[in-house]
C-alpha cells in the first residue's frame, strides 16, 4: 500500500518523436497561437456567454472513497459558475483492465490529456513530464503566493522533476503512532508525547502482561519507519542504512526485553495486530492512514507523530507521509483562458480538501480540521499540520532486498540479540549497492 505504482510503459517511441514540445514548460504559456476549431469553438462560447468546456481526469469514480465527495464538489462549482461545463472524465484504479492507465497512456498518445489530470507522479509520472504537454507551475505559483502558500512545501518538493514543478501534490497517506487514551488513563500513564513516557508505559503495561505495543517482529516495517525517522529527523532520513540509525534499531531491541511486544511477536499476522489494538488489547499501534476509519468509533483512540529518541532529531515536526499522484495541467488549457487555473485553485483550496481528508487520507495542503471529524482523525489532521517535514516512508526509496535486511529477515535477529544494529546496517548498504548497480 506505500509501495510506489508499477512504472507506467514507455508509450510509443513514434508517437512522442512526433510531440513538438520537450518536457514540461519553463514559463507560463503565452495567450495567442494557432488552436485546433475545438479550442476556439470553446473560447467563442465564453466570449459570447456560453459555456466553457473543462476535461477533467481522476481516480475519483466508482467504488473509490473519494467520489461523492468529487462528484458534490464540481457540481456546486458549476452551479456558482454557469459559464462553465466540468466534463468529468474521470476512471478507475481498480480492475485487472487498468481503465485509469490504459486512457492516459491514449491521451497523451494522441497528444489530448485532459485540461486537468490527477495522475502518478514519479517514475510514473515521467512520461507526462517528457510529454511536454503539462506546464511548470512555478510562474503561476509565483504570481500566487496566497494560494501557493497553502502548499506544504516538503509535499511540493517530492513531485519535482529535475527541480521544476511539474505536477502537485493533493491527497496521499501517513502514518503515526496510535494510542488508546483510555489504557493510559486506567493506568495512571501519561500520553506517549514523550519518550521517557513510553518507556513508562512499557514498563507499566508489562507489569499488567498488556502489550505496550501491537506490533510483530514478522512485519516490522512500520515500527522501523517512525523509530528511524524519530532518530534521524528530517537531516539524516535519507542517508540510508547510515550508522547513525542504529540507536532506533537499538530501542527496539531494548523494547522487547522489556516485554513491549505480544508473545506472539514472531508470527503475529498484521491483521491480528489491527484487531488486537482495536480492541483494546494492546495500548499503542504504529501504522497508517488505511487504519483510521475502522478505528475513529472509538472516541479513545488518538495519532501522534513519534516523539523524538534520546538524542535524535525527529520528533513531532517529523511525519512519514506520501503523495503518490498529483495535479497536472494541460499547456492547451492554460492557453485557452485563465478557467482551468481558477478550478484548480478552488480544487485545491483549504475549504474543498478538508472536505476529502474528512472521508480519508492526508493532505498536501494546509487546512483546518474536518468539521464532524472523528478525535482520531482530528488528531491526525493535527499531526500533519504540526510537520514541516514529511517524506515517503524509506521502504519505497531504497531496494526492497536492502529493505528486508533490517525488517523481515533482520528484526527478528536483533531483537533477540543475535546480530547487532551496525551489522544489520552494514549489511543493508551492501546490498542497496548492489542493487543499485
Amino acid at each position: 500500500m506505500k509501495k510506489m505504482k508499477k512504472v507506467l510503459a514507455v508509450l510509443a517511441g513514434s508517437t512522442m518523436l512526433s510531440l513538438s514540445l520537450a518536457g514540461c514548460s519553463q514559463s507560463a504559456p503565452q495567450t495567442g497561437g494557432a488552436k485546433t476549431e475545438t479550442e476556439a469553438a470553446d473560447a467563442g462560447k465564453a466570449a459570447s456567454g456560453g459555456k466553457e468546456k473543462i476535461r477533467v481526469f481522476t481516480f475519483f469514480t466508482g467504488s473509490d472513497q473519494w467520489a461523492p465527495v468529487w462528484s458534490e464538489v464540481i457540481a456546486e462549482y458549476m452551479a456558482a459558475n454557469p459559464n462553465i461545463e466540468i466534463v468529468d472524465e474521470s476512471a478507475p484504479t481498480a480492475g485487472v483492465n487498468d481503465v485509469f492507465r490504459t486512457k492516459m497512456q491514449a491521451d497523451i498518445a494522441a497528444g489530448t490529456p485532459a485540461d486537468l489530470s490527477i495522475f502518478y507522479t514519479g517514475a510514473d509520472g515521467k512520461p507526462l513530464v517528457d510529454s511536454g504537454l503539462f506546464v511548470d507551475f512555478g510562474t503561476y505559483m509565483k504570481d500566487d503566493e496566497k494560494w501557493s502558500g497553502n502548499f506544504k512545501q516538503s509535499a511540493l518538493d517530492s513531485q519535482k522533476y529535475d527541480g521544476v514543478q511539474c505536477s502537485l501534490p493533493y491527497l496521499g497517506y501517513y502514518e503515526g503512532l496510535f494510542y488508546n487514551k483510555e489504557l493510559f488513563e486506567k493506568y495512571g500513564l501519561e500520553e506517549p508525547v514523550s519518550y521517557d513516557n513510553i518507556m513508562k508505559a512499557i514498563k507499566v503495561f508489562a507489569e499488567n502482561d498488556i502489550p505496550a505495543f501491537a506490533s510483530s517482529m514478522a512485519k516490522p516495517s512500520y515500527l522501523l519507519e517512525l523509530s528511524i525517522l524519530a532518530q534521524s529527523g528530517g537531516e539524516g532520513h535519507k542517508n540510508y542504512f547510515d550508522d547513525s540509525w542504529a540507536p532506533a534499531l537499538d530501542s527496539i531491541a531494548e523494547w522487547y526485553q522489556m516485554g513491549a511486544f505480544p508473545k506472539d511477536t514472531m508470527t503475529i499476522s498484521e491483521d491480528d495486530i489491527r484487531l488486537m489494538f482495536k480492541e483494546g488489547k494492546a495500548a499503542m499501534m504504529i501504522n497508517g492512514s488505511w487504519c483510521v476509519s475502522a478505528l475513529e468509533d472509538n472516541e479513545n483512540m488518538r495519532l501522534i507523530a513519534m516523539p523524538a529518541f534520546p538524542g535524535g532529531k525527529g520528533g513531532e515536526d517529523c511525519v512519514i507521509a506520501g503523495f503518490g499522484s498529483g495535479w497536472f495541467f494541460s499547456k492547451k488549457a492554460a492557453e485557452r483562458s485563465d478557467e482551468t487555473l481558477k478550478l484548480l485553485k478552488y480544487l485545491t483550496s483549504p475549504e474543498i480538501v478538508q472536505r476529502f481528508i474528512a472521508v480519508g487520507g492526508s493532505s498536501a495542503i494546509e487546512c483546518p480540521v474536518p468539521e464532524g471529524a472523528s478525535l482520531l482523525k482530528k488528531s491526525a489532521v493535527e499531526m500533519l499540520n504540526k510537520a514541516s517535514y514529511t517524506d515517503t516512508a524509506i521502504d519505497s526509496q531504497v531496494s526492497r532486498e536492502a529493505w528486508m535486511a533490517i525488517a523481515d529477515d533482520g528484526a527478528p535477529y536483533l531483537v533477540e540479540g543475535k546480530r547487532t544494529s551496525l551489522e544489520l546496517l552494514a549489511e543493508a548498504r551492501k546490498i542497496l549497492e548492489a542493487t543499485s548497480k
